[in-house]
C-alpha cells in the first residue's frame, strides 16, 4: 500500500524574509546623507565662530596700536580701544590743543565713543577740561558729558557744568559751548556765578575777550559784595535788563 507524499507547504516551515524592503533601504541612507550634512554644517559653524573670535581680537589690537580715527584727531591719546559694531570706545582719552593766541589747552575723559560716520566727533563721558587764557589765568570746566568736534575745536557740554578761574568766578550750569580757539564759552540755560564782586544770576551768559569780559542776559539779578566798587563791577559785568 503506498503512501502519499507529504505536503511541503502545509508540514514545512515557512522561509523567513531575507530581502529588505526597498523603501527601507532608501530611507536609511538618506538618514546617513542627512546625518553627514548636519555634521559638516556644525563643523563649518564652529570654524566661523573660531574665526570671528580671532578677527575680532586682531581688530582690537590693531585698533589698540593704529586706530586710524586717531588722526583725524590730532593731539589724541588714548589708554585703550574697543570696538562696537561702526563705533569705536576708547578709555581714558586725551585732548591737547592751542588756542589762536599759541595758549594751550587740554582735555580729559574717562571714556569716549568715535563713530566711523563721524570720526571727527568725540561723545565724551566725565570730562575735565582746563583753558589758558589770555590774562594766564586758567579757566577749569568738568561736566558729566559733551561732545567734542575737532574740525572747529568745539564742545558742546550736556549736564552737571561747573566752571572755575583762578581768578575767582565759579558757575554751575545747566548746558554750555565751548570754542577752545577764542576762549569763548556760553550757556543758553538759567545760572548762577560767583565772582569776587559779587553773585549774578541770568537766563544765559557769554564770556568774549578771551575771558575778560562776562556779558549776563535775561532777568539778570546782581548782589555786589561790600567789598567791591563799582568801577570794578562794571570792569568785569555787563547786564541786560529782561
Amino acid at each position: 500500500m503506498r503512501q502519499a507524499a507529504p505536503d511541503a507547504g502545509a508540514s514545512g516551515q515557512a522561509a523567513p524574509d531575507a530581502v529588505a524592503s526597498p523603501d527601507a533601504a532608501t530611507s536609511r541612507v538618506d538618514a546617513f546623507k542627512a546625518a553627514g550634512r548636519h555634521t559638516a554644517r556644525v563643523r563649518l559653524l564652529r570654524r566661523f565662530i573660531l574665526f570671528g573670535a580671532v578677527l575680532g581680537s586682531v581688530a582690537i589690537v590693531v585698533f589698540a596700536f593704529f586706530n586710524p580715527f586717531r588722526a583725524v584727531i590730532p593731539g589724541l591719546s588714548i589708554d585703550g580701544v574697543g570696538l562696537s559694531g561702526s563705533k569705536v570706545t576708547m578709555d581714558h582719552p586725551k585732548l591737547t590743543g592751542f588756542r589762536s593766541d599759541g595758549r594751550p589747552y587740554d582735555l580729559l575723559a574717562s571714556s569716549a565713543v568715535q563713530d566711523a560716520k563721524t570720526p571727527n566727533v568725540l561723545e565724551l563721558h566725565d570730562i575735565d577740561a582746563h583753558v589758558t587764557m589770555a590774562d594766564q589765568s586758567v579757566v577749569h570746566i568738568v561736566s558729566a558729558a559733551g561732545l567734542y568736534d575737532s574740525s572747529k575745536e568745539t564742545m558742546q557740554l550736556k549736564s552737571a557744568i561747573h566752571l572755575t578761574s583762578d581768578k575767582g568766578l565759579d558757575a554751575h550750569m545747566l548746558s554750555a559751548f565751548i570754542a577752545f580757539k577764542t576762549g569763548a564759552v556760553e550757556t543758553h540755560e538759567p545760572l548762577t556765578v560767583v565772582m569776587t564782586t559779587g553773585t549774578v544770576s541770568a537766563d544765559s551768559m557769554h564770556m568774549v575777550d578771551n575771558g575778560a569780559t562776562v556779558v549776563f542776559e535775561g532777568h539778570v539779578h546782581t548782589v555786589v559784595t561790600p567789598a567791591a566798587t563799582a568801577a570794578q563791577t562794571a570792569s568785569t559785568m555787563k547786564g541786560t535788563a529782561p
